[in-house]
C-alpha cells in the first residue's frame, strides 16, 4: 500500500479525550531483562528459486534495496551439498547455484547481517549429493566442512556465524540417533579444520517435535553452541499471549539441563502462522492486514520469552517456486510488498543487534508491549489484538525528551513512501520524567523509536 494516508484519528499525537478510558499502566524495570545481546528480527532468504523465476540483476537490485532498508540483521539461508559437491572428492565452486548463494551472502556481508546457514540434508532424493545417502555418513560431514572452509576462509564470509545440520530433521530424517551421529561427525570435522573457532553449531531445528529439543539438550549439549526451533503457531495461542509460554518452556528446559546454556543463544529459526496454511506452499492469509498483526504479536512474545533471534518464513516468494509466504510476492506477480512487510521491516530495522529487550507484563490479555534499548536509543512497540483502540502509560528509565518517530499499522491503512517503505506519521518528544502515552488502534501496531 504505497502512500496511504493515516486516518484523521491519528493526527493528535499521544493525547486522551474525555470519553476514552484511563490508559493502561506499563513499567519497564531496568532489572527485568528478557534478552541481552539480541541478534535481530530477520527472515528465511533462500537462493533456490531465483533462477527458476528468472529474476534479473535489475530485479535482484530491488530485493537488495528492500533488504538494505530493513538492515536485515539475521538471515537463515539454505545450502545444499550437491550445489558444489560432484562426488568422489571433487568440487565445483562456480556452479550457478553457488553463484546465487554468493550473491546473497555478499549482501549480508556488506550489511553485517548474521547468517544461519542450513544444509537441508542428504537423505531425500531432491537434496541428495552424489554417493551420500545417510546423515551419519562421515563423508557428509567432510563435504560440509570442506564447503564451509571454502565459504568462511577462501571467500571470507564472516557473516556466516551459525551452521544448522538438516532443515527440520524430525521430518527430513525422522531418526534422532542418525541425526545426532551426523551432528557429532560434523563437530569433529569442524574441529579438525579449526572451523569450530569461527562457527557455532545450532539445533535441533525441529518443528512440532519438542522432544527433539529435550533430547538435544540432554545428549548434545557439548556439540550445540545455540538452540533453535521452528514454530508455526495457531492464533488461539498467540492472541491470548500463550505463545510466550511455549518458547519460555523450551528455553527453560535448556537452562535447567545445560550448565552453560546462559552463554548460548536461543533462536526461532522459522516463524509463521499455522492457521490457514497449506504446508509447505502457502498461507491463505499472507496478503492480509491480519497476518501482519499476528506476526507482530508473535515477534513480541518470542523475545519476551528469551529468544535472541526470530526469523520469519520467508523473506520473499522468489526463494521457492510456487511458495506464497513472503514479505512480497514473486517476480511473476510483480514482487508486490504485502501488508505484513510494514511491521516486520520496522522490527528488523529498529530493534537492532546488540539491543537489550526488557520483560514487560502484558497490560491486558490482548495487548503486548516490546521495550528495546541500545545505548541511549529506545524502541517501543505496542501490539493491540482487541477490537477497540487502547492507550498505555509507559514508564521507562531514561533522560530528557528525545524525538521519537511514530509508525502506525492499522486495518484502515498505514503510511508508506513511494517505494513502499514505512513512513512515520509524526515525530513526538518522549518525556522520560513522566509516563509516556502510546496509542494503538484496534488490531493495530504502533512503534515508537529514537534509534538512528
Amino acid at each position: 500500500m504505497h502512500g496511504i494516508l493515516i486516518w484523521t484519528a491519528l493526527a493528535p499525537a499521544l493525547t486522551l479525550s474525555a470519553t476514552e478510558p484511563e490508559p493502561l499502566p506499563v513499567t519497564v524495570a531496568p532489572e527485568a531483562i528478557a534478552v541481552e545481546g539480541f541478534i535481530g528480527y530477520g527472515a528465511e532468504w533462500d537462493p533456490r528459486g531465483y533462477d527458476l523465476y528468472g529474476v534479473t540483476d535489475a530485479e535482484f537490485a530491488v530485493v537488495q534495496e528492500r533488504v538494505e532498508w530493513m538492515r536485515l540483521p539475521v538471515a537463515r539461508m539454505m545450502m545444499l551439498a550437491k550445489w558444489c559437491y560432484l562426488g568422489e572428492g571433487q568440487y565445483d565452486w562456480n556452479t550457478r547455484e553457488m553463484q546465487l548463494l554468493y550473491r546473497q551472502l555478499d549482501v549480508c556481508q556488506a550489511l553485517g547481517s548474521t547468517v544461519l546457514l542450513t544444509d537441508w540434508g542428504c537423505e531425500r532424493e531432491w537434496v541428495r549429493p552424489p554417493g551420500i545417502e545417510k546423515t551419519d555418513d562421515p563423508r557428509y560431514a567432510e563435504v560440509i566442512a570442506t564447503y564451509m572452509d571454502h565459504l568462511v576462509n577462501a571467500k571470507g564470509y564472516s557473516c556466516i556465524r551459525y551452521f544448522i545440520l538438516v532443515n527440520e530433521p524430525n521430518y527430513e530424517i525422522g531418526d534422532f540417533e542418525r541425526w545426532a551421529g551426523g551432528l557429532r561427525n560434523l563437530a569433529a570435522a569442524f574441529s579438525q579444520r579449526g572451523l569450530d573457532k569461527q562457527l557455532t553449531i545450532a539445533g535441533p531445528d525441529h518443528s512440532n517435535a519438542d522432544d527433539w529439543l529435550f533430547k538435544a539438550v540432554d545428549q548434545l549439549k557439548d556439540v550445540l553452541g545455540a538452540y533453535d526451533v521452528h514454530r508455526y503457531a495457531s492464533d488461539k495461542d498467540v492472541a491470548p499471549g500463550k505463545l510466550e509460554d511455549y518458547f519460555a518452556n523450551q528455553w527453560h528446559y535448556a537452562r535447567q539441563n545445560d550448565p552453560v546454556a546462559n552463554g548460548k543463544k536461543f533462536i526461532v529459526g522459522e516463524a509463521g502462522m499455522n492457521d490457514y496454511a497449506s504446508h509447505p506452499a502457502s498461507n491463505a492469509k499472507i496478503g492480509t492486514h491480519y497476518y501482519g498483526e499476528f506476526m507482530a504479536d508473535f515477534a513480541v512474545q518470542a523475545v519476551q520469552a528469551g529468544s535472541h533471534a526470530v526469523c520469519a518464513w520467508q523473506l520473499d516468494d522468489n526463494s521457492h517456486l510456487d511458495f506464497a509466504w513472503g514479505l512480497w510476492s514473486n517476480k511473476t506477480q510483480g514482487m508486490i510488498l504485502r501488508p505484513w512487510f510494514f511491521p516486520w521491516a520496522l522490527l528488523a530495522r529498529y530493534v537492532p543487534p546488540g539491543a537489550t529487550i526488557y520483560r514487560v507484563a502484558d497490560p491486558a490479555p490482548w495487548v503486548r508491549v516490546l521495550a528495546a534499548r541500545k545505548d541511549s536509543g529506545w524502541t517501543f512497540c505496542l501490539v493491540n489484538r482487541g477490537d477497540d483502540g487502547v492507550q498505555i502509560a509507559l514508564s521507562a528509565p531514561g533522560e530528557g525528551t528525545p524525538a521519537a518517530r511514530r509508525y502506525v499499522y492499522a486495518p484502515d491503512g498505514f503510511l508508506t513512501g513511494d517505494k513502499g517503505f514505512p513512513q512515520p506519521v509524526d515525530e513526538v518528544g518522549l518525556d522520560f520524567s513522566k509516563p509516556i502515552l502510546i496509542d494503538s488502534p484496534g488490531h493495530g501496531v504502533t512503534l515508537l523509536t529514537t534509534m538512528e
